[in-house]
């Protein structure tokens, strides 16, 4: 093994020539660096001017829909003086209809929870016809709920099926009359 030995008294030499070199490095780092930040802090300041540029293309855009929209309402304003007995005929056939596909629809969709799915739907072009449906659910209680809410309308479950992971439903109910 070697020994090391120190001598404490005398002072260290510096290699000026590894100092210099070391320096230089350092130096041309820094510029390096400071190249660097300068060509983000560019790009970055070209993004912004695209980011204003297109706000202003989608505020004059805006404004083109704003005018068109104030002159298609004007269009209708027009259309409706001037044709005011169609609309009203066209109004009365309205209310003598019978009854309503999206009402019955509607009534469904209040009734059913997230998680019930309905597989098939039947409707009658009839006044009080019975409204005929499968339905799956995943759990018991959801199906439950729906068999509650439907239940003041005379419903009639046809068939129930379990599968491993939910429950299969065929059933009917009359849905009471609506008002449009």
């Amino acid at each position: 093994m070697n020994k090391l030995a120190y001598n404490l008294a005398r002072s260290p030499q510096v290699d000026r020539l590894r100092f210099a070199l070391r320096a230089a490095l350092l130096f041309l780092l820094a510029v390096l660096l400071g190249i660097l930040a300068a060509a983000n802090l560019a790009e970055w300041g070209g993004r912004a001017r695209r980011d204003v540029e297109e706000a202003g293309t989608g505020r004059r855009q805006l404004q083109t829909l704003a005018a068109e929209s104030s002159r298609l309402r004007r269009e209708i304003e027009t259309w409706k003086k001037s044709r005011g007995g169609q609309l009203a005929q066209a109004n009365s056939l309205i209310a003598r209809k019978s009854f309503s596909f999206v009402s019955r629809l509607d009534f469904l969709e209040n009734a059913a929870s997230p998680g019930i799915r309905v597989r098939n739907l039947t409707l009658e072009n009839k006044r009080s016809a019975r409204i005929r449906a499968s339905i799956s659910t995943r759990t018991l209680p959801e199906l439950f709920a729906l068999y509650k809410k439907l239940a003041p309308n005379e419903l009639a479950i046809a068939s129930e099926t379990q599968t491993q992971d939910e429950y299969l439903v065929n059933l009917s109910f009359r849905m009471p009359d609506e008002e449009i």
